[in-house]
């Protein structure tokens, strides 16, 4: 397909989106039909045991105040053309969100070390932190229709991007917490931000409508990779699950609204692990919030001071999931342990992972480190090696090591991290290895301190000091507010 008519089918300018429910939609019905008529074959070339992971894009189209009525002007094939007089030249530093210097040498970097991925997923939360806000302070425009367009531009112009270096690959969406149009946690079933983008969604990972109607209603879908037999992929939005969610209607000016989700989004991932365990599929899951606790959130209380241990410390317990649907969640992967082979996750900001259940029938939750600095870490992302059967083999962590050094070019210097069977002496990331790096970080001094190392992405932008390590590391195995409690808050003498 030509290149225009593919930009094309993403761009919305102001008057398709006013009709978005009449022809302006049956417009981009057909040619995203054309267009999957098109693609509906298996990726060409693509590396049959490597998996591309990204997480916490968090772009800022808004960087350069200066460039937005250009932007809020332009379709989104032209979006390029105007972030390249983005001032200044230089990649948004520590305690910033992406820019499109940052954004943009992420994707060469990405594209240079894999230009050709078995899958690329993208573990939720492509827009910046804020920004409603940010929208408002540019434009001085409160109008949340005019907003809407604008984000709805923002998620395609990441999609061309996406498409422009990927041609030929399935590429997976999850939504995460900032990915909506009204605020932070409050994406609604069914609303705005998840039927204006299930177009996106669809075209990136090649799928058909079912999956186009499963992101409109849920913002969850599964999908059978064209390069990968025997692995089915499920994407789970489990910002439903988030203790902080507060659902919001943007049709009714963003006011909150009652919701179901996530009791609907869990049925529907008890079927579809159903469905698969029926057709002897291999699951990889994705979402972008995992469960258990948020070990920084726990030990920072307002953004202060490690806690003391005991009482104090169990009152500022912070859980990711509300704990109901955390113990729910564990209960269905421990009975479908032989289903699930793998997890993947973002939100948090760091490289980390997650343990749980127990013996044989244990889990874990990979935790990509980001592309946005915004936390003090550098940014990174992870290339996976995995075998015919669906289980991980490998990965390894690249990441950017002159986000803030002067006179820098605009490439970037980005190298290899670490090889995660190298630095953990482990022939395979399971969760019989996971388990055993989570004992040495929990009682040898030299391993603690080479998980701190990683967690942070080798940044010293962010300062961990030694009595906020157990707070951290007692989340990856204890997921519920009791046993972590009982970890962090009453550790041994």
């Amino acid at each position: 397909m030509p290149t225009t008519v593919y930009r094309r089918m993403l761009t919305v300018t102001h008057q398709e989106h006013r009709n978005l429910h009449g022809t302006g939609k049956i417009c981009l019905a057909l040619l995203l039909t054309i267009f999957l008529t098109a693609s509906a074959v298996a990726a060409s070339g693509a590396s049959e045991k490597n998996l591309l992971l990204a997480s916490d894009i968090h772009f800022n189209p808004m960087a350069d105040a200066s460039l937005v009525p250009k932007l809020v002007d332009a379709e989104p094939a032209h979006w390029e053309t105007i972030f390249e007089r983005t001032q200044p030249r230089a990649f948004s530093p520590y305690g910033q969100d992406t820019n499109w210097w940052l954004l943009k040498s992420a994707l060469e970097q990405m594209h240079k070390t894999m230009p050709r991925p078995a899958l690329f997923v993208i573990a939720g939360d492509m827009l910046a932190h804020g920004l409603p806000a940010k929208y408002r302070a540019a434009t001085q425009d409160n109008d949340l229709q005019h907003y809407r367009t604008f984000v709805l531009k923002t998620v395609q112009f990441l999609a061309l991007q996406l498409r422009s270096r990927w041609s030929n690959t399935q590429i997976l969406l999850t939504p995460g917490n900032n990915d909506d149009d009204c605020q932070d946690y409050s994406i609604l079933a069914g609303g705005a931000f998840l039927s204006d983008t299930a177009p996106i969604a669809q075209e990136l990972a090649k799928g058909n409508q079912e999956l186009a109607a499963g992101w409109k209603t849920l913002g969850s879908y599964s999908v059978l990779p064209l390069a990968i037999p025997g692995i089915r992929i499920v994407s789970l939005n489990t910002v439903f699950f988030s203790a902080k969610y507060q659902p919001k209607d943007l049709q009714n000016a963003c006011a909150g609204v009652q919701s179901n989700a996530s009791t609907q989004a869990f049925s529907w991932l008890q079927q579809t692990l159903s469905d698969a365990r029926s057709a002897n599929q291999k699951v990889w899951l994705m979402f972008h919030i995992p469960p258990g606790i948020d070990g920084y959130a726990s030990t920072h209380p307002q953004g202060g001071p490690v806690p003391p241990v005991g009482e104090e410390c169990l009152n500022d317990i912070v859980p990711m999931w509300v704990p109901e649907w955390t113990a729910k969640f564990d209960t269905l992967l421990e009975s479908d342990q032989s289903t699930v082979v793998a997890t993947f996750a973002g939100h948090t900001h760091t490289d980390d992972f997650r343990v749980f259940g127990t013996g044989s029938k244990s889990q874990f939750v990979l935790i990509d480190p980001p592309i946005s600095p915004v936390y003090g870490q550098n940014p990174a992302f992870r290339l996976l090696d995995f075998s015919g059967g669906g289980e991980i083999q490998n990965y390894t962590t690249y990441y950017l090591t002159d986000l803030t050094a002067p006179d820098k070019n605009l490439h970037g210097k980005w190298k290899k991290e670490y090889r995660f069977s190298r630095e953990w002496k482990a022939k395979e990331v399971n969760s019989t290895n996971l388990s055993r790096i989570y004992g040495e970080i929990t009682s040898q001094d030299a391993a603690r301190e080479q998980w701190l190392r990683l967690y942070n992405v080798s940044s010293d932008a962010t300062k961990l000091p030694p009595n906020v390590a157990r707070g951290l590391y007692c989340a990856i195995a204890e997921l519920s507010v009791q046993g972590y409690g009982h970890c962090a808050c009453h550790p041994p003498k």
